[in-house]
């Protein structure tokens, strides 16, 4: 029949068992760690894609307001280079007008001082 277990052999059936429960619980340590890691991990995840997120928002805005101060600033060199046209072509027209009357007076001058000397003229 079933023969008789020797006390060497339960020493090392004990030791054996004793051997696994304590692989066991080391196992069972590091998969707990593994899974606090994993949760702050994932924690940690999830910050930063917040923070992403919050970046490509603030980018987002910020080429919005750069977009309008470029059509602003457009719009106001246009205006003010189609102001800066006119006063150009007022500032022409009226220096060509002072300078057509200064010719004018000059020829008038000139006329003047003909008359005047051929009225003195002996003759």
């Amino acid at each position: 029949m079933d023969e008789p277990v020797t006390t060497a052999e339960l020493l090392t059936a004990w030791r054996e068992a004793t051997r696994a429960a304590e692989l066991a619980e080391r196992l069972s340590r590091l998969a707990a760690e593994t899974a606090d890691r994993a949760d702050t991990n994932a924690v940690a995840s999830e910050e930063i894609a917040d923070l992403a997120e919050q970046a490509a928002a603030a980018a987002t805005r910020a080429a919005e307001r750069a977009r309008a101060a470029a059509i602003q600033a457009r719009a106001m060199a246009r205006e003010g280079r189609e102001e800066r046209l006119v006063e150009a072509e007022t500032t022409v027209s009226d220096a060509r007008g002072v300078e057509a009357d200064a010719r004018a007076q000059y020829h008038e001058g000139e006329a003047e001082a003909r008359r005047k000397l051929e009225g003195s003229a002996p003759g």
